[in-house]
């Protein structure tokens, strides 16, 4: 009796667990693996244009910066550096506008969302 007991405690803390647990894949983050290319507007110099890759785990591989007329040296120093950023935080959650590039970041961030949009 004790055995039977013992055993289906077992067996129902396991079955806990299995269905407790996940991995993190792309159906969990929400992406589907592809390309995607979204638009930003509110610029300093008008829209941005992104395309977004997320990768077979439903990451974000890679994000570049397809047209911009940002301002040299100010909002372009910004597109250079919040992609790496978005490809780290895995979006654009968390991730702090450039400062002295706010207008630039915002439409950059639109843009990135727009593209994951597609990706859902």
């Amino acid at each position: 009796m004790k055995k039977t007991v013992s055993l289906l405690l077992v067996l129902i803390l396991v079955l806990a667990l299995v269905a407790c647990g996940g991995g993190n894949d792309a159906a969990a983050d929400g992406l589907k693996a592809g390309t995607y290319t979204g638009e930003g507007e509110g610029g300093h110099g008008g829209p941005v244009k992104v395309e977004v890759v997320v990768g077979d785990d439903g990451k974000i591989s890679a994000v570049n910066v397809l047209e911009h007329n940002e301002t040299e040296g100010i909002g372009s120093l910004a597109l250079e550096s919040l992609p790496g950023a978005v490809v780290e935080n895995n979006g654009t959650e968390g991730v702090d506008a450039v400062s002295g590039a706010t207008m630039t970041s915002e439409a950059f961030f639109s843009a990135v969302n727009a593209a994951l949009e597609q990706a859902k």
